[in-house]
This record gives structure tokens, C-alpha cells and sequence, in this order.
């Protein structure tokens, strides 16, 4: 008799699970049988595995007891070699020291036998040299008279080259302090006629400036006025500050030139500086003013100079 389900509602699923049952219970119960025979053929491999395992390591004992045997009687047969060896090498031993004092002895002898015959050769190389020391020394003065004997020559023959020379030297040393006497007195002229014709016409300079104008130069060739002059420090101190040459008509004397950074050069002195400077297109008549401020950019000399064409 199998039982018959009836399905009252709109249920779906469990009405699906009700006339499906005996399948899903098939279904079920062959995955029970599927997973138990995996299960026990899983069993049955590991067994074989552990049976093949067993085996190799009965191999690999066996290998090693052997392989201890064999070591025993290699040790055995070694042991009795080493014994026979140190034997042979305790019996080699005593030959060699015997050999070796042997040895030594004969070298003692031999060293004696050296020693004499190096104090035999000493004493012929002693008389060797004794007689070519004196041959050399001979023959090295003989040689030393002819060379002495040369260089008086020589010494002859240079002194007289040397008399005529000197004389030569000394007349040329006289000509050149000539020149130079010449040169000297031409250098004192033009200095005094520099210096006669740049005259100071006026001057609003400060009393006893630190930093004066010296040595003032104005050369007007070539269509050009070269002015320089030295910028000489009378303090003790480092002066500071700036310098300027200008050019100026009789007119504008009596007015103040302000300081300016462009027209001016700076200067830092302990004893003197070389100012130059040069202008062009010079109109006839026109002055040349010199300014020097000071630190705090205050006028301390100002002088004017005629410039001559």
C-alpha cells in the first residue's frame, strides 16, 4: 500500500517535496552509499601506503647495519695500519735525528773551514788592494797635475777675457748712470713744469682736511683732458667716502655742487689712492672743480684748477 498525500492550499514547494519524496530519499541514500565506499577505498589506499612505507624502512635499516659492519672493519683494519705507521715513523724519527746531528757536525766543520779560508782571501785581497790603491793613487796624481796644470792655463787665459770684460761692464755702467742722470733730471723738469702750471685758483675746502688732493696732473692733447691726482689720507685713521672732478665756468664757482652717486667715486683709503679721470669737448676757459665729501656726505674739499689748452 503506498501512502497517498494531498496537498489542501496554494503551497507549491511543499507540495513539490510531498510528490517527490520517495526520489529525494532514493537521491539521498545513494550519496550515503557513494560517500562510504570513497570513504573505505580512501582506508584501503592509506593501508597500502603504510605497508610501502614499512618496506622501504626495513630496506634503509638494512643498508645501515651493513654499512655500520662494514665501517667496524674498516676502522679494525685501520687502527692496526696506524699502529704499523707510527712504528715506521717513530723508527723514520730516529734516522732523521741522527742524520740531522750527523749534519750538524759536518756543517760546523765546513763553517770552520769557510771562516779559514775567507781569512786567507781577506789577507791576499788585503795585499791586492795595497798594491792597486797605490797604483791608483799614483796614476790619480798624475792626473791631478795635468788638470791643475789646465785650469792654471785656463785661469790665465780667463782672467785676461775677464780684465777686458769688467772694463767693458764698467764702461757700460757709466754710460746707463748718464742716462739715467739725464732721465732723471728730465723727469724733474716736466714734474716742476706740472706742477708750475696747475695752480689752484679757489678753494672753499675745510681747515686741515684729512683727505687733500696731491700730485695733480692735467694733460690736454690729443682733443682730450686727462685729469689724475693722488687722494692722499693725513689722518692716522681709514677715511671713507666719495670723490667726484667736475667742470665748471668762472661763474659757477661760488655755488655748492650737491653730492650725487653717479658723478662721484667712492674711496677707502689708509695712505693714498690714484683718481683719473678724462673729458672731452672742452669748451675754452672752463675750470676743473675737485670735491671730496666724507662719511656723512659732507663737502670737506673743494678746489677749482685752471685747465690749459
Amino acid at each position: 500500500m503506498e501512502p497517498n498525500f494531498y496537498v489542501v492550499g496554494d503551497n507549491k514547494i511543499t507540495s513539490f517535496f510531498l510528490r517527490n519524496f520517495k526520489f529525494i530519499i532514493i537521491l539521498l541514500i545513494l550519496i550515503i552509499i557513494g560517500l562510504s565506499a570513497t570513504i573505505a577505498y580512501l582506508k584501503y589506499i592509506h593501508i597500502k601506503d603504510l605497508e610501502i612505507l614499512n618496506e622501504h624502512l626495513e630496506r634503509v635499516k638494512s643498508r645501515s647495519t651493513s654499512l655500520v659492519e662494514k665501517l667496524r672493519e674498516t676502522g679494525q683494519r685501520d687502527s692496526k695500519w696506524e699502529q704499523q705507521v707510527l712504528s715506521q715513523s717513530s723508527k723514520q724519527k730516529k734516522l732523521n735525528e741522527q742524520q740531522a746531528s750527523l749534519i750538524e757536525k759536518q756543517a760546523e766543520e765546513l763553517s770552520e773551514l769557510k771562516s779559514i779560508l775567507q781569512q786567507r782571501e781577506q789577507v791576499v785581497q788585503q795585499f791586492q788592494s795595497e798594491k792597486t790603491s797605490t797604483q791608483d793613487q799614483i796614476n790619480n796624481l798624475q792626473l791631478r797635475i795635468r788638470s791643475l796644470e789646465q785650469q792654471l792655463r785656463s785661469t790665465e787665459v780667463s782672467l785676461t777675457e775677464s780684465k777686458t770684460e769688467n772694463e767693458n761692464v764698467r764702461a757700460k755702467i757709466g754710460e746707463l748712470e748718464n742716462e739715467i742722470r739725464k732721465f732723471e733730471l728730465k723727469e724733474k723738469k716736466r714734474n716742476k713744469k706740472a706742477a708750475a702750471s696747475v695752480k689752484m685758483l679757489k678753494s672753499k675746502s675745510i681747515a686741515n682736511p684729512p683727505v687733500t688732493v696731491e700730485r695733480l696732473k692735467i694733460d690736454a692733447s690729443g682733443g682730450k683732458i686727462k685729469v689724475s691726482f693722488y687722494l692722499t689720507n693725513k689722518s692716522k685713521k681709514l677715511e671713507i667716502g666719495r670723490t667726484g672732478m667736475f667742470l665748471s665756468s668762472p661763474k659757477n664757482l661760488d655755488k655748492d655742487i650737491p653730492l650725487s652717486i653717479e658723478n662721484s667715486i667712492p674711496y677707502k683709503i689708509r695712505r693714498y689712492r690714484v683718481i683719473r679721470r678724462t673729458f672731452t669737448k672742452v669748451k675754452p676757459g672752463t675750470l676743473l672743480r675737485i670735491m671730496i665729501w666724507n662719511a656723512k656726505n659732507q663737502p670737506i674739499v673743494d678746489e677749482a684748477y685752471p685747465i690749459v689748452q
